[in-house]
């Protein structure tokens, strides 16, 4: 008993002892993170053999199973299906490729470009399943990050969307004033405070406009002093704001509308109202707004208009006997694609912000509606 008691106290045995825990703690924790590993792989592997797919040709089967790297070409090959517009032929080379990719981390860069393909071809469920699973590996994927914030807003799930913007935000900008997100009551909505960069400050606000007008459960008074506040601190928004005051509060357009220096932008908003429906008591000092409705033949003071296009029109009133309307395009201020319908964020290259408006003066035919 002497000897065994010496033993205990043997400062070697207590050393032995702590080596042993030591390495039995490190490795449990290196078998934890290997099933770990093990599991995201797993997780990737079921997430790409869950859409179904039919094959590809044999030539690219072929190709797949015998050239020595075909990965490249085949990612080439993809991207160009994808950017022509053919997004079933992408999506099956794509999901090719990760049947014989077998690295997780070969993976990621394929998935990330059939994520992208799914968000383009309006699959957004599966977009943002594939998005999500890159982020259970790599957390920091600004990309992957960016895609999913975009995939919320496209599915009108604007909180998510602006969850993800705020770790886009710290991601890539490091910030520490983060948008702090509290509930205020069981139906109101969220605060956001200042970031730093404005890209990322445009789209907390494009994102919270959103998510504020679409909250059936507040009413326009709830709502109506947060609308107020964008419109005065965010100016890429007054269109977006406009639009919906248009709809639900239509003595708070004109109030918001008489007060802007100008008013290129909104003619399109403008053009639609009748004679009967303008307070002209408000827009007696608004000549710019006026010379709207002097181009559309509604006031006659022989004033002309500043804006080219609609100077025509109102000429036309005067002094021809065709009749003249206008049509409006929409052009982006970042990659100057023109498209028929006006949208915050450009359908082309995905940026934010409130489009130029495109006049054009055309003939109106007959019992055709100016």
């Amino acid at each position: 008993m002497k000897d065994i008691a010496f033993i205990y106290r043997d400062p070697l045995f207590g050393i032995t002892i702590l080596i042993a825990i030591i390495a039995i703690v490190a490795l449990a924790d290196y078998s934890r993170n290997r099933n770990r590993s093990k599991k995201r792989s797993q997780s990737l592997i079921n997430l790409a053999k869950s859409y179904e797919y039919s094959g590809l040709n044999d030539g690219v089967m072929e190709f797949l199973s015998l050239a020595h790297n075909p990965i490249p070409t085949l990612m080439f090959l993809a991207q160009t299906y994808a950017k022509s517009g053919d997004s079933e032929q992408a999506i099956k080379i794509y999901l090719s490729i990760l049947e014989k990719t077998s690295e997780s981390k070969d993976k990621i860069p394929v998935l990330q470009a059939l994520g992208v393909t799914y968000f383009n071809a309006g699959f957004l469920q599966r977009a943002k399943n594939i998005f999500i699973e890159i982020l259970k590996s790599f957390p920091r994927n600004s990309n992957a990050l960016s895609y999913l914030m975009r995939t919320y807003e496209s599915m009108g799930q604007y909180k998510k969307a602006l969850e993800v913007l705020d770790c886009l935000d710290e991601v890539e900008f490091g910030s520490d004033d983060k948008d702090r997100f509290e509930d205020k009551n069981d139906h109101q909505l969220l605060d956001i405070e200042i970031s730093e960069n404005k890209v990322i400050l445009d789209s907390k606000n494009y994102l919270y406009l959103m998510m504020l007008t679409n909250d059936n459960f507040l009413s326009f008074e709830q709502k109506q002093n947060q609308i107020n506040s964008l419109f005065i601190k965010a100016p890429s928004l007054q269109k977006v704001i406009l639009s919906y005051l248009k709809t639900y509060n239509l003595p708070m357009f004109w109030n918001h509308i008489i007060t802007l220096e100008y008013v290129n932008n909104f003619i399109d908003l403008l053009w639609s109202f009748g004679k009967e429906d303008l307070p002209m008591n408000l827009l007696g000092s608004s000549q710019r707004i006026l010379d709207v409705y002097r181009a559309k033949g509604f006031i006659d003071d022989k004033k002309e208009c500043e804006i080219f296009e609609l100077e025509l029109l109102r000429l036309s009133h005067h002094y021809s006997h065709l009749k003249a309307g206008i049509d409006f395009e929409y052009r982006c201020h970042s990659c100057k694609s023109i498209f028929p319908f006006d949208s915050y964020r450009c359908p082309s290259c995905s940026e934010l912000g409130m489009m130029d408006l495109i006049l054009k003066p055309r003939k109106i035919k007959n019992n055709e509606i100016s």
